[in-house]
C-alpha cells in the first residue's frame, strides 16, 4: 500500500477535503460563474442545492457531524447554541455553515468585501505589540472563517504570510488561485526541509509582518510532534509547532477566530495567547503545554457559542488515549487564508 493510501486510512474517509474532492469541483465551478453573472442572492439558492447533494451522499461526514454535535449538545452552553437537538436537521446546519463560508470565501477573493461586515473585537492588540520589525505568530482554527480574518487584514494594511500544506485539495485551491492570480505571493508551503520554513517565518517576524497557521489538526510535517489537550471532555492531539515557533522567534502569539453571524456579518475576536513566548530552558514542556491548553480553552469558548462553524467533518476524538499517526488528516477548502493584496 502506498503511504498515501496509508494517510487516507488512518482518516477513514472522514475528512471533508475528501468529500470536496470527490465531485464538488462542477458544483463550486458552477458558483463561480453564477456569482459573476447573476450576484448574490441567486448564488445562495445554488449554494444550497450543492450542500444538499453532499450532504445526502456524505454518509461519513454526516456521522462525524453528529458525533460532535452530541458532544456540543452534552453541556448547556453548548446545548442552547444548537437550539436543537443533535439530529439530522441539525447536521445538515452544520453543512449548510461550512458551504457558507466557502461562498463568503469566493465574495472576499472576488474584492467585493462591502458584500460582508465585520465587527472587529481586539484590534487593539496589535497595534499595541506589533512593530517595524516585530512581526507575531497568529493561530487559528477549523472554526469560522479565515478569509474574513484575511480581508480584515488587508484592511489594516498588514500583512499576512499563511503556512500552508499547498499539495493539499489542489483543485480547489487552483480555482481559488484563478480567482486572484497572485494567491501564491505571500504563502509559506511547509517544505521537508523544515529549517527552511523556520527561516522564511523568521524573516517575515523580522519585518513586523504575521504569519497565520492552524493549530487543531495534525499534519504530515508535524512527524509525530503533538500533545494532548482537552476539548469538549474528550483528548483530541494537536501539533507542538506553533509554540515552539513562536519560542524559537520570541514574538507574540495570537488567537484569532472570525464568527459569521446573522447575514453577511462576521465578528472577529483577536486574543493574546503570549505576549512573548519565552521558552525556558528546563520549563519548555511546561510551557508549550500551558500555551497549548490555553489554545485550547479559547477554541472551546468560541465553539461552544457559533457550534455549526467548527469545519472538522472527522472525529478528531478517534484517537483519544493514543498517539495519532503524524499524517492523520488533511486540510479542507476552508483552510486557508486568502493573501492581502501587496503581500496572502
Amino acid at each position: 500500500m502506498s503511504e498515501r493510501a496509508k494517510r487516507g486510512g488512518a482518516q477513514g474517509g472522514t475528512g471533508w477535503s475528501r468529500a470536496a474532492e470527490r465531485g464538488s469541483m462542477l458544483g463550486l465551478r458552477i458558483t463561480v460563474a453564477c456569482y459573476r453573472w447573476f450576484g448574490r442572492p441567486i448564488s445562495l439558492v445554488l449554494v444550497h442545492a450543492i450542500v444538499a447533494y453532499f450532504f445526502l451522499t456524505g454518509a461519513k461526514q454526516r456521522k462525524a457531524s453528529l458525533a460532535y454535535l452530541r458532544r456540543v449538545a452534552s453541556s448547556p452552553e453548548g446545548a442552547r447554541a444548537l437550539g436543537r437537538e443533535p439530529g439530522i436537521w441539525a447536521s445538515f446546519l452544520h453543512f449548510r455553515a461550512f458551504a457558507l463560508s466557502i461562498f463568503d470565501r469566493l465574495v472576499l477573493w472576488f474584492g467585493r468585501e462591502r458584500d460582508l461586515r465585520f465587527e472587529v473585537f481586539g484590534r487593539e492588540h496589535y497595534d499595541r505589540l506589533l512593530g517595524p520589525t516585530r512581526g507575531a505568530i497568529v493561530i487559528g482554527a477549523h472554526l469560522g472563517s479565515f478569509d474574513a480574518l484575511r480581508a480584515l487584514a488587508e484592511r489594516d494594511r498588514r500583512t499576512v504570510n499563511v503556512l500552508m500544506y499547498t499539495e493539499h485539495a489542489p483543485r480547489i485551491n487552483a480555482v481559488f488561485r484563478a480567482l486572484s492570480p497572485d494567491v501564491q505571493l505571500r504563502v509559506i508551503q511547509v517544505e521537508r526541509d523544515s529549517m527552511g520554513t523556520v527561516l522564511q517565518i523568521r524573516a517575515c517576524i523580522e519585518r513586523g509582518e504575521l504569519v497565520a497557521m492552524l493549530g487543531d489538526r495534525v499534519e504530515p510535517a508535524d512527524r509525530g510532534r503533538t500533545l494532548p489537550v482537552t476539548l469538549l471532555g474528550g483528548r483530541i492531539e494537536i501539533p507542538e509547532a506553533p509554540y515552539l515557533l513562536a519560542g524559537l522567534l520570541g514574538c507574540p502569539l495570537f488567537f484569532m477566530v472570525a464568527l459569521r453571524g446573522e447575514g453577511p456579518v462576521y465578528r472577529v475576536f483577536a486574543e493574546v495567547l503570549a505576549e512573548r513566548v519565552d521558552l525556558a530552558r528546563g520549563e519548555r514542556d511546561k510551557r508549550i503545554r500551558e500555551l497549548a491548553a490555553a489554545y485550547a480553552s479559547r477554541v472551546e469558548h468560541h465553539l461552544l457559542r457559533a457550534p455549526y462553524q467548527w469545519f472538522n467533518f472527522y472525529d478528531v476524538w478517534a484517537t483519544e488515549g493514543k498517539r495519532p499517526e503524524a499524517a492523520r488528516s488533511e486540510p479542507e477548502a476552508s483552510e486557508a487564508w486568502a493573501p492581502a493584496k501587496g503581500e496572502r
